[in-house]
């Protein structure tokens, strides 16, 4: 079993375990760390304590627990799935980052909708202006003052409802504010999450290479390994909501395009779709490309490696 130090700071405790609700809404938590961080150069012991769940020993401890149940598939035939490993490790933030996500989604759908409706108001509410001032100057009396004060009335209806819908453009993007906030946190500690999961498992399997597999193996692939290439992770969980986000909202920003808009929307929905074989075959192109420049970097590290070693 993999042994790491994991010293906890006393005297730097995280206070995000303490903060109440509001201050985890709006992140006051971090307030303090950054003032001190204005008034002078930060130290290692003003830092807070890692959190229990960021831990690199906790995290390796539950990545080993799914790896050997997936390394059980070995013995019905079947390969074991590294990345379902990892996605165990992290399932649950990671649905309520897709939650957070789709509940975005939904918000900038409202907040469109309002501002079609608010909008429409100063259009509708001009006309309404101009029939009620022709009223007011038609040469007929008959039941204009009843005409004049249902108009009126109409317009104020509909100045009231364009209030409301003001308000509600104000809460959206309130919401909207805080919720991309948290989702954009939430990528950020996941991705985290995972280069430290990686992390450790390259260094538990240096520990248990054999003396012959670690001479084929240069310091520099190694270094290269750990602090380069990981660090993919944090771009990764990015845009890995994406994966279902597109497909489940693509219908329906096309249905309301195709109210505004009739079926001429469709030329924008069906250049998505042709977009998308394209953006495919490029992602394929580009990875084929990013094993042949890794693999030229190693040899580069590994070369450069032996010169260093050589000079010494």
């Amino acid at each position: 079993e993999l042994k790491m130090d994991h010293k906890e700071n006393s005297s730097a405790r995280n206070p995000r375990k303490e903060a109440g609700w509001l201050s985890l809404l709006v992140f006051n938590w971090v307030n303090s760390l950054m003032i001190k961080g204005f008034r002078s150069e930060l130290k290692h012991e003003d830092l807070y304590a890692t959190p229990e769940e960021s831990s690199s020993q906790d995290l390796h401890q539950h990545f080993n627990k799914y790896w050997m149940a997936e390394k059980d598939r070995m013995k019905k035939g079947r390969k074991p799935r590294l990345w379902f490993a990892f996605f165990r490790c992290i399932k649950k933030v990671l649905v309520l980052h897709g939650i957070l996500f789709g509940l975005e989604f939904c918000l900038l759908i409202s907040q469109s909708i309002l501002v079609g409706y608010l909008s429409q108001f100063f259009c509708t509410k001009k006309e309404l202006e101009e029939q009620l001032t022709a009223l007011k100057n038609s040469s007929s009396v008959n039941n204009s003052d009843d005409l004049i004060a249902s108009k009126q009335e109409e317009i104020d209806d509909e100045t009231r409802d364009a209030y409301l819908y003001a308000v509600g453009m104000i809460l959206v993007v309130l919401c909207v504010t805080f919720i991309h906030a948290w989702a954009f946190y939430l990528s950020q500690n996941i991705g985290m999450q995972m280069r430290v999961v990686a992390t450790a498992a390259i260094y538990d399997k240096i520990l248990k290479l054999s003396h012959t597999v670690i001479g084929r193996l240069s310091i520099g692939h190694i270094v290269n390994l750990a602090s380069n290439d990981v660090q993919r992770f944090d771009m990764a969980f990015l845009f890995i909501q994406e994966i279902w986000v597109v497909p489940v909202f693509l219908p329906v920003f096309t249905y309301l395009m195709w109210v505004e808009l009739g079926p001429s929307c469709l030329v924008a929905t069906a250049m998505i779709l042709l977009l998308s074989p394209i953006q495919f075959i490029s992602i394929r192109l580009y990875t084929k490309w990013r094993l042949k420049s890794a693999r030229v970097t190693d040899k580069r590290v590994r070369v450069m490696n032996e010169i260093i070693s050589g000079m010494r």
